[in-house]
């Protein structure tokens, strides 16, 4: 509440302070004058983005907006030259008069530049590059773009699609965006400036899996914050632009289907449909946008488990252990989604005043089946199981943006909603928790010892030959389970800008910015679990599913057997095609079978299966974060050479969060005591509670300093140093306890700290008519406080740990853990990390090569990234203790340090796409490459986790019919169809060399989509 206040005042003094200004400055306005108007496009009259204009011999200029509109303010009254450029087209410089306190509109019309006696030709591909260089070029800061051009002319599959070819972008998940090796939930999405709520149960991550590339009017990728952006994106912010009505009544419609050569499905589409017009004498606008799409997809994976292994006498260096293969797992996923949405956008225009309201909605139903076959190599055991998951997500934008120009100030004000949410239909088989298996026969022909272990590789699991006898045994499920996931947030957000224009002289000109937000931010989580132990008690397991079995040939006084629920035909259908067909996939589980039995026999948690009450509560949590902020800032122009933005930003967290203390005293049932919701003795609660709720404040200060010079008109250097933060994710820092025996035990930890970042930019860009756009950038980041989880010993967890204490333990009548037990939890690294690298960018349309050749339209980008942060850690060595009569093996805690990458960060990015135009055809091939991306730091440098170098090849054609606004169009994406592979480090052999071991090779779909897009 202080620092609302605080923001509050800052904002009402200098409201106040500005009238003053103003008043001061009446008895001068009659020497100026302003010039506004709207530049377009010779050819087809489309307005243009980010055209740069400027009174000749003075710093006096602007850029056209996303309308194309423009104005300069406080020229001096008589003849002036504007000069009017934009990269791709001629210049024009054209006298003007200003006249004293008027605004003259003057409009500009803009032909492309060519040979001369060429034919002047519109390039679809030509023109949304050079909307995007142009907006880039004419940025106060140092970002990306996809123009609203290039999505509307050949759009790319998804969003997250189209961000990924921008240099220094890689994809988490395949729809989350990785920032310069900075992983998704420590990046900012936003639509239309406002920030998108987290779409995941644990973490604050947004899956762009929601947006469809085809609603948008540009993408943004802000590398370099300015102080009026949110400070919480430490690798950057994206920004989706939501295109609003043009004037005429415009329509467009795009219907596809598709088709997946790796799972041999059809039953995808994609439909879409947009219609607008202006009313009103153009003041009122609106676009209605509704979409729909399903997909029938999936991945296919195997994946070796390898375990450290203890073959000789001696402690092996740490990082030179030997390890073994000890399970090998068969994975093919199946995923089918449906995902519908829509926008309508109201805009209304008066002379100096627009008001914006935005309505998004966007769901997706997900279908999810991830059919396993794991070999337990090490104890010759195979395993069945489906990891099964129908769920929904929910996502609703509301926003009211008004923007009003009172010539001696620009008041930006908005109040926006953003709400996300996920339901659960049904779920199962999570953490192999409902696997079919039989102990008592092998499934194996031979055996496993270590030795032979030492030296299998997933090659030789290919060539294996099973025990014919182990299918046509008695293959059964020993427990059963069922699981619900829900969450929702509610994001809440005033903002206001006040922007004040500076004119000292005709050469020393900018703007002073301030402003403020109140962002409330509300999350709930929960979990449900019901169980049974369905070997044991097979009867009441399957007592409420009794009549369904029998009339399925089923003998419900027995566990289910997998010959009754195994899906035959598989492996003559979609198995068939299992690891690019190297691989038959066949001993299935039939998810339509299994659902049926779930829903039934579980009782959906009433009469049915018991309720696993530790699991049911651990992860519940309510909370609340409130952010308060202020910020201000001025970014000048002098003489038309430098250019400097400074400011800074302040910004207040509260937060505020209740979750549960969970006390588990029997592990196998789930049953456990919640001290803090049951009722118990006012001390246990008080303690209970103590742990379990935080209510806290912090606070940051964000200096930010941008340089540009502009050594030449066609080469500037840009210099940035911004200092933004990370906030810890959900599951970390919420305050649950949970007691899983005396030896394990898990807590959140409300009192990290957020993850702050200094960054250093430096991006020096040649651009002309004939390069097009060159830019040589780099960048250095270091982090601090940088969290991470960690397992340590319940006698080495400090005081700032919520884990109750032997004390505390005592005062809640609970057994106390032994002081070996291995409590996880989350931790501040006191050592910084450190991220550091070089992009590479060139866009170009070849327009001044001979007539064949002069349609081609190149964009090549490549980034080099390197990090490293010492990670504090804790393992474990086995000792002797011989301090009774008999000497027993201990294992004895050592902190160690290690150094090691960033997760998520990748050593090489390339981007390359060739695009041709021809009249009513354009095509464009693109290749993509993400290099050795490390995905998981272990305890031990032989556990981590990274990837080989993948390679994406896609393929875009669109023809224009004979019939105006009707184009047909085909898109081929992974051609290559090449597997991904992970890999760990270490040794087979303890006299061999350390190696690189295949761990995981995956296959992601290929797939043909061919459609038509019709617009007027």
């Amino acid at each position: 509440m202080y620092a609302l206040k605080t923001s509050l005042l800052y904002l009402l003094l200098t409201v106040l302070s500005a009238t003053c200004l103003k008043a001061q400055g009446q008895s001068q306005n009659n020497r100026f004058g302003n010039v506004s108007g709207i530049v377009s496009e010779s050819i087809d009259g489309e307005t243009l983005i980010g055209v740069n204009l400027l009174i000749k011999g003075t710093s006096l200029g602007t850029s056209t907006d996303e309308y194309g509109e423009y104005i300069i303010r406080r020229i001096p009254v008589g003849e002036q030259i504007l000069i009017v450029s934009y990269i791709g087209y001629e210049s024009i410089e054209r006298t003007i008069n200003v006249i004293s306190e008027e605004n003259t509109v003057i409009n500009f019309t803009l032909k492309p530049q060519t040979l001369e006696g060429q034919e002047v030709v519109v390039s679809s591909q030509a023109s949304g590059q050079k909307s995007a260089i142009n907006e880039q070029i004419n940025s106060r800061t140092i970002k990306n773009v996809v123009s609203a051009e290039k999505i509307r002319e050949l759009p790319d599959a998804s969003a997250a699609t189209a961000i990924s070819r921008l240099p220094g972008v890689s994809l988490e998940g395949g729809d989350k965006i990785v920032l310069r090796g900075i992983k998704a939930s420590m990046n900012a999405i936003t639509v239309n400036g406002i920030q998108l709520p987290s779409t995941s149960m644990n973490d604050r991550a947004t899956n762009l899996g929601f947006i469809s590339s085809n609603m948008l009017a540009g993408i943004d990728v802000t590398k370099a914050i300015t102080p009026d952006m949110d400070a919480n994106a430490i690798g950057g912010t994206v920004n989706l632009r939501l295109q609003e009505a043009p004037e005429d009544l415009r329509f467009d419609f795009l219907m596809e289907g598709s088709y997946n050569t790796q799972d041999e499905t059809a039953d995808n589409y994609q439909i879409w449909g947009s219609v607008s017009n202006r009313f009103l004498k153009n003041k009122l606008g609106v676009f209605v946008q509704l979409n729909a799409n399903r997909s029938n997809g999936g991945g296919d994976y195997s994946q070796a488990g390898y375990s450290i292994q203890n073959v000789t006498d001696e402690v092996l260096p740490y990082g030179e252990a030997v390890y073994a293969m000890n399970s090998f797992v068969y994975g093919d996923q199946v995923r089918i989604t449906e995902q519908t949405g829509g926008n309508l956008i109201l805009d209304f225009k008066l002379s100096n005043t627009k008001i914006a309201l935005q309505n998004t909605y966007a769901t997706t139903n997900n279908n999810y089946s991830g059919h396993l076959d794991r070999l337990l190599l090490a104890v010759g055991e195979r395993r069945f199981d489906t990891d099964r998951d129908i769920s929904s997500k929910e996502l609703l934008i509301n926003a009211l943006q008004i923007e009003n120009d009172l010539d001696f100030m620009k008041v930006n004000f908005s109040l926006s909603s953003a709400r996300s949410k996920k339901d659960t239909d049904l779920r199962y088989g999570q953490n192999n928790s409902f696997d079919f298996q039989n102990g008592t026969i092998s499934p194996f022909l031979t055996n496993f010892p270590v030795n032979e272990r030492l030296l299998l590789t997933p090659e030789d699991i290919y060539q294996l030959e099973f025990n014919s006898e182990y299918l046509e045994s008695d293959i059964t499920p020993t427990r059963g389970e069922r699981q619900w996931q829900e969450f929702s947030e509610w994001q809440k957000v005033a903002k206001l800008d006040l922007t004040f224009p500076i004119g000292i002289t005709n050469n020393i000109t900018g703007e002073f910015k301030t402003g403020g937000l109140y962002k409330t931010s509300e999350r709930e989580n929960g979990q449900d679990r019901i169980t049974a132990r369905i070997a044991e008690n097979p009867t009441l397991s399957n007592s409420l599913a009794e009549e369904w079995m029998r009339e399925r040939g089923m003998d419900p006084t027995r566990p289910p057997l997998f010959s009754d629920f195994k899906n035959y035909e598989y492996g003559d259908g979609r198995g068939s095609n299992y690891l690019g067909g190297d691989y038959i996939m066949s001993q299935v589980i039939d998810t339509e079978l299994m659902d049926q039995y779930v829903r039934l026999a579980s009782g959906n948690g009433i009469d049915g299966w018991g309720f696993h009450k530790a699991d049911t509560r651990k992860n519940d949590y309510i909370g609340t974060e409130t952010i308060s902020a202020f910020y201000g800032m001025i970014d000048f122009n002098l003489w038309n050479k430098f250019r400097v933005l400074g400011g800074i930003r302040y910004e207040n967290l509260h937060s505020d969060y209740d979750a549960n203390m969970t006390l588990t005293t029997h592990p196998i049932d789930g049953n456990a005591r919640i001290p803090n919701e049951e009722f118990d003795t006012p001390e246990v609660q008080f303690v209970a509670d103590s742990l379990t709720s935080i209510d806290k404040n912090i606070d940051h200060w964000f200096p930010n300093v941008q340089l540009q010079y502009k050594i030449n008109a066609n080469i500037d250097l840009r210099l940035a140093y911004t200092k933004s933060l990370s906030r810890p994710d959900y599951n970390a820092i919420v305050p649950s306890v949970y007691s899983a025996s005396s030896e394990s035990g898990r807590a959140g930890n409300p009192n990290l700290k957020p993850a702050v970042s200094d960054n250093f930019d430096a991006y020096l860009s040649f651009y002309n008519n004939q390069i097009g756009l060159f830019t040589i950038g780099a960048f250095y980041k270091e982090i601090e406080n940088m969290f991470y989880s960690e397992a340590r010993l319940y006698e080495n967890l400090d005081e700032s740990i919520i884990y109750p204490s032997l004390s505390e333990m005592d005062r809640i009548n609970f057994q106390a853990p032994s002081s070996k037990a291995s409590i996880t939890t989350f931790f501040n690294n006191p050592y910084p990390a450190h991220i550091r690298g070089i992009e590479l960018d060139w866009q170009s349309h070849l327009w001044y090569l001979p007539k064949l050749w002069s349609n081609i339209v190149l964009s090549i980008n490549y980034t080099r990234s390197f990090s490293e942060m010492d990670y504090a850690q804790t393992n474990y060595k086995q000792e002797q203790d011989c301090s009774g009569r008999f000497c027993i093996p201990i294992a004895v805690p050592f902190d160690t340090l290690r150094t090691a990458r960033l997760i998520q960060q990748g050593n090489h990015l390339v981007n390359m796409s060739i695009g041709y135009d021809y009249k009513g055809f354009s095509g464009r091939v693109s290749y993509r490459m993400q290099g050795n991306v490390i995905t998981r730091v272990a305890n031990r440098p032989e556990a981590d986790l990274f990837s080989g170098n993948s390679h994406d090849w896609d393929l875009t054609i669109r023809q224009k019919m004979p019939l105006d606004g009707l184009s047909l169009f085909l898109n081929a994406m992974n051609i290559g169809y090449l597997p991904n592979k992970n890999y760990q480090r270490f040794k087979r052999d303890p006299e061999g060399q350390v190696l690189n071991n295949l761990t995981r090779t995956s296959y992601y779909a290929r797939r043909f989509q061919i459609g038509l897009r019709y617009s007027f």
